[in-house]
């Protein structure tokens, strides 16, 4: 009877997810996946991108990774890069071997176990993941609040009326684990649950676990581990 573990945003905390991994020590039949954002911002971001792919844990593309692969993309063409990488970043760019490069290339957008949908982001409750518009594929990288019309809000120009996504999915695309907005404690709806928790912030690394009953997966716990780092948890992104 295997489980489904999700991790929350690990950013390169790497002691972290050694540490986290340990505490729900997973079983061969188990499957582990991230939301995305397990580069950048943390002090181990190759090094953690490497512990998951020789561990064989999977990923769907964060807002993080998906910046890197445009970057890369946009090297390759005899043009000025319009993207432009931070020191983090670029020291990142320069220690990834064809390997790392094409795992990362090669993460998807979302990914579905029976009725658990993994996402980074969020969703609207009018997408449809297996049709989805190039618009709507970079909004679920990004997707927080939206406005009375559930229209996308871009990061930054939230106003006192505006929701979170979460608040107003209706489980159409099945039940839901995200990331990108990170908060002190998992969130917790009725379709959907945010598990990124702000380790690189200085708060805490989760992982929500489900276990295989028939054909379906069931929440069985949250569980999650002190960020070793000693300075105060604060707000930045993107």
């Amino acid at each position: 009877m295997n489980k489904l573990i999700i991790y929350g945003d690990i950013h390169g905390s790497y002691d972290e997810l050694i540490t986290l991994r340990k505490k729900i020590n997973p079983q061969k039949d188990d499957i582990e996946v991230c939301v995305g954002d397990i580069i950048t911002r943390g002090k181990d971001s190759v090094k953690t991108l490497r512990y998951i792919q020789e561990h064989n844990i999977k990923s769907v593309l964060g807002n993080h990774e998906d910046k890197i692969i445009r970057y890369l993309q946009y090297e390759k063409q005899a043009i000025k890069n319009p993207i432009t990488l931070d020191e983090d970043e670029q020291n990142i760019v320069n220690s990834l071997d064809l390997k790392d490069i094409e795992f990362l290339m090669n993460l998807p957008l979302f990914m579905k176990f029976e009725n658990i949908t993994i996402v980074h982001g969020g969703l609207k409750n009018s997408y449809d993941l297996d049709n989805l518009t190039k618009n709507q594929k970079a909004k679920i990288l990004r997707m927080r609040y939206l406005d009375k019309n559930q229209n996308f809000i871009a990061f930054g120009k939230e106003e006192n009326d505006s929701i979170f996504w979460a608040n107003l999915y209706d489980g159409n695309q099945g039940f839901v684990i995200y990331g990108h907005q990170w908060l002190q404690e998992a969130k917790i709806n009725q379709f959907a649950i945010g598990i990124d928790t702000g380790c690189v912030y200085g708060n805490k690394l989760s992982a929500v676990i489900f276990k295989k009953i028939d054909k379906k997966y069931e929440y069985q716990t949250i569980t999650s581990i002190s960020s070793s780092k000693s300075h105060t948890a604060h707000s930045f992104h993107n």
